[in-house]
């Protein structure tokens, strides 16, 4: 079940708009899975924080709303779990600058490469296998276990070494497909059914995070130390549902270098595939639920996201709607603030609010390719969670208020 933006939800109820949406009316936010093995590192923080100036809350308490469902903040603690100190940046110590190694790349210990001989040792008599003049493919049809593995089948020497505009030809394991096995690992202990956020904290960011938008479902890509494969894994319901080890192709892999600054890809300031300042082309994949115009403008929400367009018909902001959308690094709704600061770095400003549980707090991470561009991850001060995020191209006149937030007041 999709937790939504809750913020999201009480601006659309005060517009009037949830009737003209069953599903989203239907929806109640889910309960977050638990993640496990998390190890906080408190860092003091380093960059300006902004103060919010003092003000009341001219909307209702929305503290019963907004807290995660099932966990309060003392339970938390009585969980081992950190809360975020605000006057500091959580970051979590299993991906925090981590290095992928090939291990991270093997299915049950078995790696790209390996032989027909340690397929079947670690896994088994396949079900079906068949064998071609170049490739032998092993498929696992059974009860507990959804699996097809290719092998490369032995070659010349010759073409076991790279030469002048020709890659060397490796026998053995070539790729792995998983779609069922509860009881097969992934790499530093991933199952598939186990959720996103645990995933990008394990493996770290992604090379790639790509969305079919027909399907909504997205896939997160990594690319091994030796970069002849890619280890790709679809991310639906907002856990692994199916993992694939492959050598490096597009889309997964692109035939050009992305632009860079200072660490940063213009990917990284896109959200669910549109840019700030950039001509709006509605998705002809997903049906929008609703359109609502406002000073000259428009905002067309769509199921998992909204997209604000001025009067020339430019994007002017991007918002996500739920937890089943995503941003170009992995990042989503209801994650926790020392994963977003594992994905993105320490936030270029802080935007602080006043004390008080009902309040919130805003981390930006400002375009080095565009000024005044800014991708803003929101958090209430009573949780370690995010609240919202968007993609904005002007300053946020008042970040405690959700309508003017959006925009939508």
């Amino acid at each position: 079940m999709m937790k939504y933006s809750l913020r999201v939800l009480a601006t659309l109820l005060c517009l009037g708009l949830m009737a003209s949406s069953p599903a989203l009316a239907a929806e109640m936010p889910a309960q977050e899975t638990t993640l496990s093995g998390e190890i906080p590192l408190f860092v003091p923080a380093s960059v300006p924080v902004q103060p919010a100036e003092q003000q009341k809350d001219k909307k209702q308490d929305l503290k019963n709303q907004t807290e995660r469902p099932g966990k309060t903040s003392d339970q938390q603690e009585k969980d081992g779990k950190s809360v975020a100190d605000h006057d500091g940046l959580v970051v979590d110590e299993v991906t925090q600058d981590r290095t992928l190694s090939e291990a991270d790349f093997a299915f049950n210990g078995l790696h790209a490469g390996d032989s027909l001989q340690k397929v079947k040792r670690i896994f088994g008599s396949p079900t079906k296998y068949a064998q071609s003049a170049h490739y032998t493919e092993l498929k696992y049809n059974r009860k507990d276990l959804d699996m097809t593995v290719r092998l490369r089948n032995d070659t010349p020497q010759i073409l076991k070494e790279a030469a002048a505009g020709r890659k060397a030809v490796h026998p053995g394991v070539d790729s792995v497909t998983l779609a069922e096995g509860p009881d097969v690992y992934i790499g530093p202990g991933i199952h598939l059914g186990h959720p996103a956020e645990l995933l990008v904290r394990k493996y770290g960011r992604p090379l790639q995070v790509l969305r079919d938008a027909d399907a909504n479902v997205y896939y997160f890509v990594y690319e091994n130390p030796g970069k002849d494969h890619v280890l790709v894994f679809a991310i639906g319901e907002r856990k692994v549902a199916r993992v694939a080890l492959l050598p490096p192709r597009p889309p997964y892999i692109e035939g050009r270098p992305l632009e860079k600054i200072g660490g940063w890809t213009p990917r990284d300031f896109t959200l669910v595939g549109y840019g700030v300042n950039e001509p709006f082309v509605a998705n002809k994949y997903n049906m929008w639920t609703n359109l609502v115009k406002r000073s000259g403008g428009k905002f067309w929400l769509y199921g998992t996201y909204g997209v604000e367009v001025d009067r020339h018909n430019m994007v002017k902001k991007v918002f996500l709607l739920t937890n089943s959308s995503y941003t170009g690094r992995g990042a989503t709704l209801g994650y926790r603030l020392s994963t977003i600061f594992s994905l993105y770095g320490e936030p270029s400003r802080i935007e602080k609010g006043p004390a008080g549980e009902q309040f919130v707090d805003a981390y930006y991470y400002d375009s080095p390719f565009q000024k005044g561009v800014s991708l803003v991850f929101i958090s209430k001060h009573q949780t370690d969670y995010v609240d919202d995020v968007l993609l904005i191209s002007e300053p946020i006149k008042n970040i405690q208020d959700p309508m003017e937030r959006y925009g939508l007041k």
